[in-house]
């Protein structure tokens, strides 16, 4: 499914620097890891929800390779394969509770469990069958569980996560698609970026008159948005807004309130982050639509390589 190239400014409806949601918006959320989809857009969920639209997310990663966190949940100096792979399903359980909290249930939630602080590599050198998978060296694992593979014989490979993501956006037919900027500063949610708009050429291939308004959110990036302690959340100063400019999302207090509850519903990561989580709990939330881009996956080295991994922050910038 992979190699194949993604001229995304097909994909959208003409260009509005505003997002509207209605009664036929069909929400479509990829999160890297559990508690990206809250903080980047806890409020835009609500919104969707109560327009009467759909919302469905997608957990690429259980983020079970958070090794500072996993020390402090599961009391180990030394963490070892279980000690990964429960923290993995303590974060998936956390994301149940945050989401029914914002009114949505357990059955709009998919977790592929594809290797967190591994997606990068996948990218490139785990690309194909002619490659052996992937083996995450937290939960030594090759294969997501069976429980949580869309297709069968998916295992840690490139092309097999683009064909996933291809058949959740082809059955689902989204009107507007969430997932993170290319820009961010963290692997996985870099190479998120990449594996969805390669998804996206294959869907287009197959059905031609598929369209979906395609905008993008940041949450790793320098010490932003932790720069100023403003009540509106303002987009990073040097960062570009893409074709449509920063869109902001204004919350009402109800909407803020939910979200500051759904996002202390991860209580692994606020234990380790809370003052980072917080940090996103603002009346307003960012977006912005990126600009036609060529994508074809593999590519040769990944660009996502240069963060660190495992990428998570353990202390205030």
């Amino acid at each position: 499914m992979g190699g194949v190239a993604c001229d995304r400014g097909r994909l959208r409806p003409a260009l509005t620097p505003t997002l509207v949601v209605d009664r036929d918006t069909r929400l479509l959320v990829f999160a890297p890891h559990p508690d990206d989809e809250v903080l980047a857009a806890g409020g835009l969920i609500q919104q969707v929800r109560e327009a009467g639209g759909i919302v469905h997310v997608v957990y690429v990663t259980s983020g079970d390779a958070y090794i500072a966190s996993v020390k402090i949940e599961e009391h180990v100096a030394n963490p070892t394969t279980r000690d990964y792979r429960d923290y993995g399903q303590q974060r998936e359980s956390e994301a149940r509770t945050a989401m029914r909290t914002l009114g949505v249930g357990a059955w709009s939630l998919t977790f592929l469990g594809f290797p967190n602080a591994g997606l990068n590599r996948l990218m490139s050198t785990y690309w194909s069958e002619r490659q052996s998978a992937y083996r995450s060296p937290y939960t030594r694992r090759q294969r997501p569980a069976q429980s949580e593979r869309f297709i069968p014989d998916t295992e840690y490979r490139g092309e097999d996560l683009t064909q996933e993501l291809a058949e959740i956006i082809g059955d689902f037919r989204p009107t507007l698609i969430l997932v993170p900027r290319s820009e961010e500063q963290n692997g996985d949610h870099c190479a998120t970026w990449f594996f969805v708009a390669d998804a996206l050429g294959d869907v287009t291939r197959v059905q031609p008159r598929f369209r979906t308004d395609l905008v993008s959110y940041i949450v790793h990036y320098n010490a932003w948005p932790l720069e100023n302690d403003d009540p509106v959340l303002k987009p990073p100063d040097d960062l570009d807004a893409g074709v449509s400019g920063w869109m902001t999302v204004r919350l009402t207090d109800q909407q803020v309130a939910a979200k500051r509850e759904a996002v202390h519903k991860y209580r692994s990561q606020m234990n380790a982050m809370g003052w980072f989580l917080d940090g996103f709990v603002r009346r307003t939330e960012v977006f912005s639509r990126p600009a036609p881009t060529h994508v074809a996956l593999p590519i040769a080295h990944s660009v996502c390589d240069q963060f660190e991994d495992p990428p998570r922050r353990t202390k205030k910038p």
